[in-house]
């Protein structure tokens, strides 16, 4: 059978693996964002110039911990990790979602780290002298400027775990990765390369539609000035 024949056949058993893999993917970043995010609004120093042994210095030794512990675990191989983690979560949608979570921290952390720290001082030194707090400054002077360089960290994370969630079929994580699995156990079968070609070629286009949306989101969120 030819691929169009086999897409023509099974489209709803594709359709409903690509639904699959696109909200696996897309809950994952959706909670690593937030993690990451919050944790660099904590753990940003507030200062144009923090002094050492000061709490925003405190702070940074603090941040730099975190990106080498999220960097050090994005280099653990993605089979790996998915075993360690499930004698926690079991096989399925929880152990996927866990492991795309961890997955996505150091991207989004890094990105979120550096755009919020490369705002100009002169900028942090007017809002406070504009009377605005730290928490203030964070919230309605560096987040927004920082907001290009971190969505470009989300774009990032999101490719990552766009294959990783493919490798993931292997504990019995929904998503495209279980037409890649199935065509690989019968590969020499009628039929097995199809099934290899198609999730593949849908992983694609969930990155496609992912980088879709981040364009939408860009051009309404981020002013045309500031755009990287």
């Amino acid at each position: 059978m030819d691929l169009i024949s086999y897409l023509r056949e099974n489209a709803g058993t594709v359709l409903l693996y690509g639904e699959q893999h696109l909200l696996v993917v897309f809950f994952a970043i959706a909670l690593g964002s937030t993690i990451s995010i919050g944790f660099a609004l904590l753990v940003t120093p507030g200062e144009a110039a923090p002094q050492r042994w000061s709490l925003d210095w405190i702070l940074g030794a603090i941040r730099d911990g975190a990106l080498l512990v999220t960097a050090a675990a994005l280099t653990v191989p993605s089979l790996a990790l998915l075993v360690l983690l499930l004698p926690l979560f079991g096989l399925g949608a929880a152990t996927t979602v866990t492991a795309l979570t961890i997955y996505s921290l150091y991207s989004v952390l890094r990105n979120s780290v550096a755009g919020l720290s490369s705002v100009d001082a002169g900028v942090l030194e007017s809002a406070k002298g504009l009377g605005m707090g730290r928490l203030r400054r964070l919230i309605r002077v560096q987040l927004p400027l920082a907001w290009p360089v971190i969505l470009n960290g989300i774009r990032v994370a999101t490719l990552i775990d766009v294959a990783i969630a493919a490798v993931a079929a292997l504990v019995r994580g929904p998503g495209l990765g279980q037409l890649v699995l199935t065509g690989l156990s019968r590969y020499g079968a009628a039929n097995a390369f199809n099934q290899v070609l198609v999730g593949t070629l849908g992983c694609l286009v969930v990155a496609a539609v992912f980088e879709i949306f981040y364009a939408i989101v860009e051009r309404l969120t981020v002013p045309r000035g500031i755009r990287v």
